[in-house]
């Protein structure tokens, strides 16, 4: 076998095993993510009804061992899907759907898991519905976290849409995939926001986000 073709032989060995750890890692997250946004939906109950999902479900996720394979898994897809990015060359619609809310998702999964450890270990805060909330209800946060946090849940459908297509070729249950999650989107922000009223924030979460983003 000529040189050229064994190097090339482990390009595509490479690519799919990159492939397959990035469908494994994403798989892995979205079991959680699903069960997170669930309790964000609890958002519309109000803070207390938030709040008491998320203690009952961090007894599961914030055990060691699933907290770290949750963290290794974060990890493995924003590399993976830095790596499979570089290596894309189609240009279907849904392929540059994947790509483009793949891209949000790695700069928001880098930047959400950064905050909440360092709003944890650093700022010794609960990082309960007040830590997201004090963003999207005090002015000028909201004016980046609204967006932000809307786009995440626009972007995770769409990327499982996209996906979801690419493997079935199902225009209908894709379409109702990224539907649903952009609904759900609106909803966590109407839940979050009291409906645009505002929520009532505690001192020391105004005190965290007047830190960084000024008070309004």
């Amino acid at each position: 076998m000529r040189r050229k073709d064994v190097f090339m032989k482990k390009i595509i060995i490479s690519k799919a095993a990159i492939k397959q750890l990035h469908y494994i890692s994403g798989i892995t997250l979205s079991v959680f993510i699903g069960v997170h946004l669930f309790n964000h939906l609890l958002a519309l109950a109000g803070p207390d009804a938030h709040i008491g999902l998320m203690e009952k479900l961090r007894k599961v996720y914030r055990q060691p061992v699933i907290e770290t394979i949750l963290l290794l898994s974060v990890l493995t897809q924003v590399i993976s899907g830095a790596r499979l990015l570089f290596n894309q060359q189609k240009k279907t619609i849904s392929e540059s759907i994947q790509i483009w809310s793949g891209m949000y998702l790695s700069f928001f999964l880098t930047v959400h898991v950064s905050a909440v450890i360092a709003g944890r270990l650093v700022e010794h805060l609960d990082t309960n519905f007040y830590f997201a909330g004090a963003g999207l209800n005090l002015y000028p946060a909201t004016l980046f976290f609204i967006p932000y946090y809307f786009l995440s849940v626009c972007a995770i459908s769409l990327h499982i849409a996209s996906l979801h297509y690419l493997k079935t070729k199902s225009k209908w249950s894709a379409c109702t995939i990224g539907t649903v999650g952009i609904i759900a989107s609106v909803l966590i922000m109407i839940g979050y926001t009291h409906c645009f009223n505002w929520w009532e924030i505690p001192l020391e979460y105004r005190a965290f986000i007047s830190k960084y983003f000024g008070k309004g």
